[in-house]
């Protein structure tokens, strides 16, 4: 099977996956929102975000190191996961003690310590769990992991229908939580035997390399989660819970939508770690196919969700959600910029320049605290989406200017204007089919779209022929 196949067909997984894990997680947030209300929902998403401020910790950046070279040197498959293993279990009690000496120390109620300190585990649980994924990823076997991420959230959301029933408190859900990361823990490692079969191998030449390249993830990813996520931190301090609950309406439906362009940026990454060292033409095109699939697919989303934010809000919540609209069609706009951002930033990661990604989050980390600072006091939760937005807008200038300088790899071109037109003339009819069913508004929407792809000549014979071959492959 040729590369560009193993990457459609791993796609393929991890969409299919997601797909089902997005759509359950969005069940999940629906009910929640709607039976915890407005302030407890708010409360549950704090703790779920506060505690990934210490995944960083115990992941401590060794995900990212595995899947590269592993993609480029299987040989060392066993020794690395061995070792890996042992400093995750390290790692992930260190960082379950930080996050409940943190938030004793921020003098939250005895309530939210209580939920801190039993939700904690997941830190370890998640820390496996991530560790195998990893693995799946670099040998580009994905399937596995889509099986342990969709069994975990089809038992948690049956578990969220039986606890709202029963009518139970918010410390059930907790504790179902704890349940399904467990068990999504122990389907990676099953799987996982497929690969590797681990044992307590310490070496400690590998523990030094390890540690040495581990260094900017490390920072990556903390600059990463406070990027993505300190609006809901400091919206809890300064405006309270019921502040977070409306922030997390708008948010929880955005969010999903980007495992779409993540999971095709996520398979790629060790497909253009490859080209980098062999072939960099390959690596140029791989990228700009990428880029092309990402804008042909998100941008029509971002303006369709623009338009139907306030038919979304009322359709999913109850009426004291109405004012998370605005906020919903200002996140709706970070849609396409966190996109192509993704696929930019594995270019950056596969080619051992993931400095300059973390250079690029840095900056743009200290602009959206900053922001956030200035704009939540005044505009509360829609102050913390315009800084996000802001924010996103700035990390794809600052990320392309570094892929510009190192590559001269342009991730749009004229073709892109094509697809532009057809997103704007979609969205001019999707105005004026407001007062239909929303649904049959979006088929026609995109099938509309679709046409007019075909008509401008959107698709190359590449293509074409790549969808015909996959096609042909299933089929037989």
């Amino acid at each position: 099977m040729s590369t560009y196949k193993k990457v459609a067909k791993n796609t393929t997984f991890i969409l299919l996956g997601n797909v089902v894990v997005k759509i359950l997680a969005l069940f999940i947030s629906i009910n929640l929102a709607r039976y915890l209300g407005v302030e407890q929902f708010g409360e549950y998403n704090f703790i779920i975000t506060y505690l990934m401020f210490f995944a960083f910790i115990a992941n401590f950046g060794m995900d990212p190191i595995l899947i590269r070279d592993v993609a480029r040197f299987p040989s060392k498959t066993q020794t690395m996961m061995s070792n890996i293993l042992v400093i995750r279990m390290l790692t992930s009690f260190f960082a379950i003690a930080l996050a409940i000496f943190f938030i004793n120390l921020l003098n939250y109620p005895h309530e939210i310590f209580i939920y801190i300190s039993i939700m904690s585990a997941i830190l370890l649980f998640q820390g496996i769990s991530y560790l195998f994924e990893s693995l799946f990823q670099a040998n580009l076997k994905m399937q596995y992991s889509a099986i342990g991420l969709i069994s975990s959230k089809v038992l948690y959301i049956v578990s969220v229908f039986i606890l709202i029933y029963l009518h139970k408190p918010l410390i059930y859900f907790f504790y179902m939580y704890i349940i399904a990361e467990i068990t999504r823990m122990l389907f990676a490692t099953f799987y996982s035997r497929k690969f590797v079969q681990l044992n307590i191998d310490i070496d400690l030449e590998m523990w030094k390399y390890l540690f040495k390249q581990c260094l900017p993830f490390i920072v990556g990813y903390a600059l990463f989660v406070i990027y993505y996520r300190v609006d809901i931190l400091m919206l809890s301090k300064m405006q309270g819970n019921s502040a977070v609950g409306l922030y997390s309406a708008a948010y929880k439906i955005t969010d999903p939508l980007l495992f779409l362009p993540g999971a095709l940026a996520s398979t790629m990454m060790p497909v253009m770690s490859k080209q980098y060292h062999e072939n960099i033409s390959k690596l140029n095109y791989t990228y700009s196919l990428g880029s092309k699939y990402i804008l042909q697919l998100m941008l029509p989303i971002t303006v369709g969700l623009y338009i139907l934010s306030d038919k979304i809000i009322s359709l999913l919540y109850t009426t004291d959600y109405v004012y998370s609209i605005l906020t919903l069609q200002i996140l709706s706009l970070t849609l396409i910029f966190n996109s192509i951002n993704s696929i930019q930033s594995s270019l950056l990661t596969s080619s051992d320049r993931q400095k300059m990604n973390t250079v690029s989050v840095g900056i743009c980390c200290l602009i959206n605290v900053a922001l956030n600072i200035l704009l939540i006091p005044k505009y509360s939760y829609n102050g913390a989406a315009i800084a996000t937005l802001i924010s996103v807008i700035l990390l794809f200038l600052i990320e392309l200017s570094f892929i510009l300088k190192s590559f001269s790899f342009i991730p749009v071109n004229k073709e892109s204007l094509k697809t532009v037109f057809s997103s704007l003339l979609m969205g001019l009819l999707l105005i004026n089919l407001q007062d239909i069913n929303i649904f049959v508004a979006i088929f026609i929407c995109a099938v509309f779209y679709f046409i007019l792809l075909i008509i401008l000549k959107s698709f190359s014979e590449n293509d074409y022929t790549m969808l015909q071959s996959l096609f042909k492959k299933k089929m037989s």
